[in-house]
């Protein structure tokens, strides 16, 4: 069985976890680490055994050259890096929102066609089983059509917990990107593609929204209320409700472990899955899953996928005069 050997780029919380996860992976290594610190960059590979410690990604490219490298660096960060990696002929996953703007994001999808290279953004909820699960009773129709979708990300972090450049402007963040990415990834798994209309709503803290409400419109009575929030808190279930049932997705919705199915008549049916360790696994596996067979895309989270997506971010946060760096250039 070949090993598969993955770069991590960054040593944040996110980088941890996805390191955990790796931990389920049987056929998969974090080869070497790069940090912009190697004080961190040694930290982190002695938490997760990680071979080799890199503070340049065009020296690491050269000498490790990995099968894939996953980003998990700030928003801002990413393009670059992006677009570095597939030019040197090595599959990405990036952490999400993966680019900035949808130019970069053509740019990124163009890169990886023209090199034939595999690239996903890292929307691990959509490699979870009971998301799974929950699309294909979507896809057979076991609820009818859907009609409406409630999704909410809404988090309140502690200070010693919060990573503030996510409420910045400096990094590209914002809590519709950020955090409510995933609500609009729960709508548009009920409803694939753009919808007709969006009205929104958002607090402003100086520089980013910090908390957003999007009421989607996508025609012929469907409709999804999605949000996300960096202060406030709410209901972490997900409910996809069409004309014969409902579908909750939760505890929390971003990385489930149940999926419930209810019929009109009030009938039950229950998948769940108690997974180890972080859930990081099952984005990992879809990854070499796609790899071992040739393909370009995550089957469970397409480019079109997330074109859709980003171009909803972008146009709702232009509306909002929330501008970045990279949209000026």
């Amino acid at each position: 069985m070949k090993t598969w050997r993955f770069v991590v780029v960054g040593t944040g919380y996110i980088a941890g976890q996805f390191a955990k996860g790796m931990r389920a992976v049987e056929n998969a290594e974090i080869a070497a680490v790069v940090s912009r610190r190697k004080e961190s960059g040694d930290r982190y590979a002695a938490e997760y055994a990680v071979g080799a410690v890199y503070t340049n990604l065009s020296v690491m490219l050269e000498e490790v050259k990995p099968d894939v490298v996953y980003i998990a660096t700030p928003n801002d960060c990413h393009f670059d890096a992006i677009m570095e990696i597939l030019g040197k002929g090595i599959p990405v996953l990036s952490e999400k929102p993966t680019v900035d703007n949808q130019a970069q994001l053509e740019q990124v999808l163009t890169l990886a066609r023209d090199k034939d290279l595999f690239f996903m953004e890292g929307m691990w909820t959509r490699c979870f089983p009971a998301v799974i699960q929950a699309r294909k009773w979507i896809e057979e129709g076991r609820i009818g059509r859907p009609l409406t979708v409630k999704a909410f990300f809404d988090i309140a972090p502690r200070m010693e917990d919060w990573q503030p450049w996510k409420g910045g402007i400096a990094h590209a963040g914002g809590a519709m990107r950020d955090v409510g990415i995933y609500s609009l990834a729960m709508a548009n798994l009920a409803f694939p593609g753009r919808p007709e209309a969006v009205c929104s709503t958002m607090r402003f803290n100086g520089e980013v929204d910090s908390s957003f409400r999007m009421l989607l419109d996508y025609g012929e009575g469907r409709s999804a209320l999605v949000g996300g929030a960096f202060d406030q808190i709410s209901s972490t279930e997900t409910e996809i409700i069409g004309e014969a049932g409902k579908i909750t997705l939760g505890p929390e919705m971003w990385h489930p472990r149940k999926a419930t199915l209810t019929g009109n008549d009030f009938t039950t049916e229950e998948f769940v899955d108690e997974y180890s360790e972080t859930g990081f696994q099952y984005e990992i596996r879809s990854v070499i899953a796609a790899l071992e067979n040739g393909e370009k895309e995550c089957r469970h989270y397409t480019w079109q996928e997330m074109k859709d997506i980003a171009a909803i971010i972008e146009e709702t946060r232009k509306k909002w005069g929330i501008l970045y760096e990279a949209d000026k250039a």
